[in-house]
C-alpha cells in the first residue's frame, strides 16, 4: 500500500511540475507564446483560445495533481491532456496540414516533433501508472473497515 502510494505520489508531482512550468513559460514569453501559437494550422480564434485558456487549464491541473482529494482528476486531464497532445504532434509529423508549425516555447522548444513526441508519451506512460496506483489506493480504502 505504501509502495502505491509512493508511485502515485511522483507520477502527481512530475504532471504537476510539467503543468506548472508549462503554463508559466507562456505567462513569462507571452510575445514568443502568441507569436507561436498563430504559427499554428488552427484558426486564429482558436489560437486566441489556446492562449488565454490553455496555461489556466494546465495550473488547474497542476493543482489537482498536488490536493488529494482531487488527484484522481487531476490524473485523469493530465492522460486527456497528454493524448491531446500526441494527437497533435503525430498529425504536424504525418504532414496532414501542408506544413510543420514552430514548436514549443522553454526547454520543450528546444526539442524536435519526434522528441516532442517521445516526451509527451512518456508523460502519458506517467499519468497512467499514477492512475492505476492511484486506482489502487482507492481500492484497498474502500475495504477497509469503517472505524480505521
Amino acid at each position: 500500500m505504501k509502495t502505491h502510494r509512493i508511485v502515485s505520489d511522483i507520477a502527481s508531482l512530475l504532471l504537476a511540475m510539467l503543468f506548472a512550468y508549462t503554463a508559466f513559460t507562456k505567462w513569462v514569453d507571452w510575445q514568443g507564446t502568441k507569436s507561436a501559437l498563430y504559427n499554428q494550422v488552427f484558426p486564429i480564434w482558436m489560437a486566441e483560445g489556446i492562449l488565454y485558456g490553455l496555461p489556466i487549464i494546465e495550473l488547474a491541473v497542476a493543482a489537482m495533481l498536488l490536493v488529494n482529494k482531487w488527484r484522481r482528476w487531476g490524473l485523469w486531464c493530465s492522460a486527456m491532456l497528454m493524448w491531446l497532445f500526441i494527437g497533435y504532434v503525430a498529425l504536424v509529423m504525418t504532414g496532414i496540414f501542408g506544413r510543420i508549425p514552430c514548436s514549443c516555447g522553454g526547454v520543450i522548444g528546444s526539442l524536435g516533433w519526434g522528441e516532442h513526441l517521445a516526451v509527451n508519451i512518456g508523460f502519458l506512460m506517467i499519468a497512467i501508472i499514477g492512475l492505476h496506483y492511484h486506482k489502487k489506493i482507492d481500492n484497498v480504502e474502500l475495504d477497509l473497515p469503517s472505524g480505521r
